[in-house]
């Protein structure tokens, strides 16, 4: 069965219109999760008709990849202020400090949309690149600051990796309520020390 070809909008009403469904898919997607929200419920939560959902995407998948992409702008928008900024040696602890912290603020802004996605990239590789190619961009950026600051390039990438995995722990176990704010900032000490004495070595 061929796919019905989908329209991409090009006047402002149209854009509107796709983007209003992809902020209702949103909605629904983190108030009831993903499996159990249909199209029709969609349409009606966007203001339009289904036939109107289908001149945009091919299907309920399509509207996940471009919510994704949607919540994945919203990740670098607050990434953006921290990496367009310069890293050197001495301020170093202070710019790890901000990234937690700004990590912390992009997993706990919409926990349930966190936790939905996290949980459909486990299952769906299309939603694992996506996630993946932010990631890689976001520690590239790092990679290359921290060149520019001096740091040795011999491993460099791969303590970025660990270290990333690192934020990620710290930030997980914070959303999943396991951290008091006292034990949250314990563990974000021991976690800019540890980063830094990582990247110094």
């Amino acid at each position: 069965m061929a796919k019905q070809e989908i329209r991409e909008p090009k006047q402002k009403r149209s854009i509107e219109k796709k983007q209003s469904i992809i902020m209702a898919s949103y909605k629904l997607f983190c108030d009831k999760g993903y499996y159990k929200t249909n199209t029709a419920e969609i349409a009606q939560e966007a203001g339009v008709s289904t036939g109107i959902v289908y001149n945009y995407f091919q299907d309920k998948k399509d509207i996940l990849l471009e919510v994704i992409k949607f919540y994945i702008s919203i990740l670098s928008e607050q990434f953006q202020p921290l990496l367009s900024a310069p890293i050197t040696k001495s301020n170093l602890p202070t710019r790890i400090e901000q990234f937690i912290d700004i990590s912390i603020a992009s997993h706990t802004m919409h926990v349930e949309a966190h936790n939905e996605f996290l949980a459909l990239s486990l299952l769906e590789e299309d939603i694992l690149i996506l996630f993946n190619d932010f990631e890689n961009t976001v520690l590239m950026i790092f990679y290359e600051l921290l060149l520019t600051a001096g740091f040795s390039r011999r491993n460099l990438l791969e303590k970025i990796r660990i270290s990333y995995g690192l934020v990620e722990q710290v930030c997980h176990y914070y959303i999943q309520r396991k951290l008091s704010q006292e034990e949250l900032n314990t563990s974000k000490l021991l976690a800019i020390h540890t980063i830094v004495t990582l990247l110094e070595k």
